[in-house]
């Protein structure tokens, strides 16, 4: 089975300010990654760029904080579905778990969904994936008994 090429996404994740007497602070994050199926799982591949931004008396001041990349591997039994939403204003995909801690560890999960918007110009390759995965899904499972399968012993029965 061929598998199709990575699938790149972003992840909303609601900023954050606050306001006092005399500074005004804003913290966005920003996550990318890419959706791999690789087998009987998906994987998601993703980092992280958190930015805050300082306005106050003393003058502005902006960092930006860059973190590791981060991967979580997820087998495609855990899945209840993987569907795409939004139509061309805010295309996604929206896969849903089977448990409320299938997502754990991944930034922007709500509860059993999670929501990974892709570009416009990558809505066939989002296609594709989906396609994929829902094959992937309902094709039937080969036992591995570690043993080698054997033609019969030729003597008809």
């Amino acid at each position: 089975m061929t598998y199709p090429a990575p699938l790149p996404f972003r992840i909303k994740i609601p900023g954050e300010e606050s306001m006092d007497l005399t500074t005004v602070r804003e913290v966005s994050t920003k996550v990318e990654g890419l959706l791999h199926l690789e087998g009987d799982r998906l994987l998601l591949e993703w980092a992280v760029t958190r930015s805050s931004e300082e306005v106050g008396l003393s003058g502005v001041k902006t960092e930006t904080e860059e973190f590791e990349p981060e991967e979580a591997e997820l087998p495609l039994e855990w899945l209840a579905g993987v569907t795409l939403a939004g139509g061309i204003l805010f295309p996604r995909l929206e896969v849903r778990g089977r448990g409320l801690r299938v997502f754990d560890g991944i930034p922007g999960a709500k509860g059993a969904r999670l929501e990974l918007f892709y570009a416009r110009s990558d809505r066939m390759a989002a296609v594709a994936m989906v396609r994929a995965i829902e094959a992937a899904r309902e094709s039937p499972r080969l036992e591995d008994s570690g043993e080698t399968p054997r033609i019969g012993d030729g003597d008809g029965r």
